[in-house]
């Protein structure tokens, strides 16, 4: 009883003394930040009917499991969203691929996140595709 009571009042002090963080994935988008990942590469197809978009690892060698988030918007307007939907066991031989219908005359634009398990931001990008080919493409 007494060990238990000893244990207690040890857990209770660390957590008076250092209490969790709020939004510790947060925290280390903040981190990250100054050091950011950015452990994807990215492709960008321009075709007549068609856009496609691939992620794969900058390292050959390097296996994920991910959350993807995007924004696909045409002439402005939202066509497509998607919140964290799962990718596992993403390599250079099995990456990320989005694709979305082209229509002529049109601009298009994409707003790309994706992040590990934990949180943490693995890449970002954001993508703006004119009539004819790609007019700005950003990563951080």
């Amino acid at each position: 009883m007494a060990i238990l009571m000893v244990v207690s009042a040890t857990i209770i002090a660390q957590l008076v003394n250092n209490p969790a963080e709020k939004d510790s994935a947060g925290d280390r988008d903040g981190i990250l930040k100054k050091n950011y990942l950015e452990v994807f590469v990215s492709e960008s197809g321009s075709y007549e009917d068609r856009l496609v978009f691939t992620y794969s690892p900058k390292n050959p060698d390097s296996k994920f499991d991910c959350y993807i988030t995007y924004q696909f918007r045409e002439n402005g307007n939202a066509l497509e969203s998607i919140d964290k939907e799962f990718y596992g066991n993403i390599s250079t031989e099995n990456p990320i691929i989005l694709e979305f219908p082209r229509k002529k005359d049109f601009t298009y634009e994409l707003e790309t996140a994706i992040k590990d398990k934990s949180g943490i931001n693995l890449y970002k990008n954001n993508a703006e595709i004119g009539p004819s080919t790609i007019v700005n493409e950003t990563s951080s």
